[in-house]
């Protein structure tokens, strides 16, 4: 009887031994599927490229210089120039937010100071004009108020822009 029982041990040995084997062999096999189905590293360069065009486009949209250019000014006044400027300078921007899953950290807080910057400066230059003041009064101390004080942050910008996608080219 004790033969036996040592028969059976070891059979028992030898079953749980393939066991194993075949369950570290199962796992090698499923561990080399799933490396074989896990996607290759995607070559971003051309959506990163194309992020960059975008924000040099949107950049040029809300440059002050150009918000005027682009807004009649005829027959408005400096407050309806003022909410014109600032509804577009945060539609052009809102329109763009998805870029900043593309392209350098650094230069989408650059788009973001830009866009507060331009608006700070709308704000304060339309505050200081009298409550009956005419587009044109806006426009020109905007333009006024950057020659003086040589303050184009979006040429600024627009270098980074160019920095950062000629990286990619």
């Amino acid at each position: 009887m004790q033969f036996g029982f040592i028969e059976i041990q070891g059979l028992a040995t030898v079953i749980l031994f393939g066991i194993v084997v075949w369950l570290v062999t199962e796992q090698k096999i499923l561990r080399k599927q799933i490396q074989q189905q896990t996607p290759k590293p995607v070559d971003n360069s051309a959506l990163q490229l194309q992020a960059y065009e975008r924000l040099t486009l949107l950049t040029e949209r809300i440059s002050l210089k150009n918000l005027i250019m682009r807004l009649p000014t005829a027959s408005l006044t400096a407050l309806e120039l003022q909410v014109g400027m600032i509804e577009t300078i945060r539609s052009e921007s809102e329109h763009n937010i998805t870029q900043q899953l593309y392209v350098n950290p650094e230069i989408w807080k650059a788009i973001i100071n830009l866009k507060e910057q331009n608006i700070y400066i709308i704000n304060q230059l339309a505050a200081a004009l009298p409550p009956t003041a005419a587009a044109i009064d806006l426009s020109k101390a905007i333009i006024q108020y950057q020659e003086n004080n040589n303050a184009e942050l979006s040429k600024i910008v627009l270098d980074a822009l160019q920095f950062e996608a000629k990286k990619l080219i």
